[in-house]
């Protein structure tokens, strides 16, 4: 019995304000499935999307300017949730 109510007393997943998968999935629905992916540059202009990976990642441990606000886990460490990454084209 003990058992069962640890595993309902497991901790809240994080409230992220982004978008999820799902959403994801509802928005393209709506485009013609012909129009490229695109992301903005990081200097202007556009790079092509090459595809999406998951990868586990830790929240809110970034403040510097021009970094997102999350990132890998430290080596040895574990990740607070596992995210889908767009890949974009190189430089």
């Amino acid at each position: 019995m003990l058992d069962l109510l640890e595993k309902r007393l497991s901790p809240r997943a994080p409230q992220l304000t982004g978008l999820t998968v799902g959403d994801v999935i509802a928005m393209l629905e709506t485009f013609d499935p012909a129009a490229p992916v695109m992301v903005q540059g990081e200097s202007g202009g556009f790079e092509e999307v090459l595809g999406f990976r998951t990868t586990g990642v830790v929240l809110n441990v970034n403040t510097a300017e021009g970094f997102g606000p999350h990132d890998l886990p430290d080596d040895g460490a574990r990740a607070e949730l596992v995210a889908v990454v767009v890949r974009s084209a190189e430089r």
